[in-house]
């Protein structure tokens, strides 16, 4: 995973966030704009092999993490194997409603992963800042310092579990959908996996910072109210995206008049 535990927060953030879909949007392009005729059912389940992969192993390695940002960073290993799942189910041909819900998908869990998981980085940081560390162990009784980072460290991990109403669950569902219409139900079986892959790395990153601290007291940093805030808002963000799915769909349209087909209810 990339090495984000010595950058500020807000830079982990941004590379996390941004940088590593760098590969995914390359694909993308190639894909459906630039090469379409050259692109077949073998290679994109090949694409979708790797991406199958990344979902199991990064889930794997983020679950036998001891410190929070490592448990991320491989996080970002396995949700951005979602993204290549699309690959796959896109092959039925562009204008079928299987690529468009596909397309789609990937879409949406490529915005949803990006807020998610800024705001979870910024949050760690943030942690880390004011605890002197990041270890797992060592987060108990956090949430009392930082209430606001802890509810916005929640809301995102929602949204990369994927659990409703959340960003995260309304691409998976997107691209639930796309392997039924296609035919390729296996791909729904790899995004259940890995949503409880992704459930039991969340749930050791979520019960120490509610937890009761070992030691009487907590050796504190004041940090900024603001920041604070920002890692909210991208949490926030991240939650919109699955209850108000509408805009940012009509934003995927363009271009693309065959997304009309897609049904956002």
């Amino acid at each position: 995973p990339p090495a984000h535990s010595g950058a500020p927060p807000a830079a982990s953030a941004l590379l996390s966030a941004l940088v590593v879909k760098g590969s995914f949007f390359l694909t993308l392009r190639l894909w459906f704009d630039l090469a379409p005729g050259l692109t077949g059912i073998g290679a994109g389940q090949i694409l979708g092999a790797m991406g199958a992969g990344a979902i199991v192993v990064g889930g794997v390695m983020a679950i036998r993490q001891v410190r929070l940002k490592l448990l991320i960073a491989y996080s970002t290993v396995a949700q951005i194997g979602y993204l290549f799942l699309m690959f796959p189910m896109a092959s039925s041909g562009p204008g079928s409603l299987a690529s468009e819900l596909a397309l789609a998908g990937g879409m949406f869990q490529a915005m949803a992963h990006a807020f998610a998981k800024a705001s979870m980085f910024m949050a760690a940081g943030l942690m880390a800042e004011v605890l002197g560390n990041d270890r797992l162990q060592g987060l108990g009784g956090i949430a009392r310092v930082m209430p606001v980072t802890a509810f916005a460290f929640v809301l995102a991990a929602a949204s990369l579990v994927g659990v409703p109403p959340t960003g995260g669950f309304f691409a998976k569902w997107l691209l639930v959908s796309a392997s039924m219409e296609s035919g390729h139900w296996w791909w729904a079986g790899v995004i259940l996996v890995g949503g409880l892959l992704a459930g039991g790395y969340m749930y050791r990153a979520v019960v120490p910072i509610f937890a009761v601290p070992e030691k009487s007291g907590l050796p504190v940093n004041s940090i900024s109210k603001s920041r604070e805030m920002a890692v909210l808002a991208l949490a926030i963000a991240a939650l919109l995206l699955g209850m108000f799915p509408g805009w940012p769909m009509e934003i995927l349209k363009i271009g693309r008049p065959h997304y009309s087909e897609v049904s956002v209810r």
